[in-house]
């Protein structure tokens, strides 16, 4: 996998409760948006907790045997869990899963550094859908989505290879300049871990710009 931060991955469209919600206004909100938590956030949009179905469970339970008159007055600021476990835009994925982990949670609320204010969300299936891609997927992207359309190559004189995120590209391309950024095109590819160049050129067209690697001995 590439370094993919929480910003890559994140929803910013983030449904929130204020403070005042009732237990009401949140189920609705819960089942209307098909979500299971929400940050709470105060006046200022700073994440100060998180209310899930985890935590509306014993009011829940309370209200069917025989309490709702008192359960429908509870707010968010008193049902919800805090402090809220955030995460930072610029945090790598393997921070927010470790933590979730840690925390035994499905969500991050995303949050500013230094003012607290939410960004976005980010949720198990965020991290699952973007990292748990095949080698198979990877390579046919790369094909399909880089080398195809970005750089007119006949697709037969290159060899894509990938292992665990790792790809590897073999082949000719007739300059320099072009090994390099169909190399840094394929590195950019998401859950791509890293890009091994063995591209052989003929023309070296960077020269004054980066030091010549290699040209190509062998024309396919």
């Amino acid at each position: 996998m590439r370094n993919l931060a929480v910003i890559d991955v994140m929803t910013t469209d983030v449904v929130v409760a204020t403070e005042q919600c009732n237990i009401r206004q949140i189920i609705d909100v819960l089942t209307d948006y098909g979500v299971s938590g929400l940050p709470v956030v105060d006046a200022d949009n700073r994440v100060i907790g998180v209310v899930s179905e985890a935590d509306l469970l014993p009011a829940v339970a309370e209200a069917a045997t025989g309490g709702a008159a008192a359960v429908v007055q509870r707010t968010a600021a008193d049902l919800m869990s805090s402090p809220a476990v955030t995460i930072g835009p610029d945090d790598g994925l393997p921070v927010a899963a470790a933590t979730m982990a840690r925390h035994h949670i499905k969500r991050l609320p995303v949050v500013e550094d230094g003012s607290g204010r939410v960004l976005g969300i980010v949720t198990r299936g965020d991290l699952m859908r973007r990292t748990l891609r095949s080698d198979v997927a990877i390579e046919n992207e790369i094909i399909d989505s880089v080398i195809l359309p970005a750089f007119g190559v006949d697709a037969t004189r290159i060899a894509v290879e990938v292992t665990d995120g790792v790809v590897t590209l073999r082949g000719y391309v007739e300059r320099h300049s072009a090994a390099l950024r169909l190399a840094a095109h394929a590195r950019a590819v998401d859950c791509v871990a890293r890009v091994v160049d063995e591209l052989l050129w003929d023309t070296d067209d960077t020269a004054g710009r980066r030091p010549a690697r290699r040209p190509a001995r062998v024309r396919p």
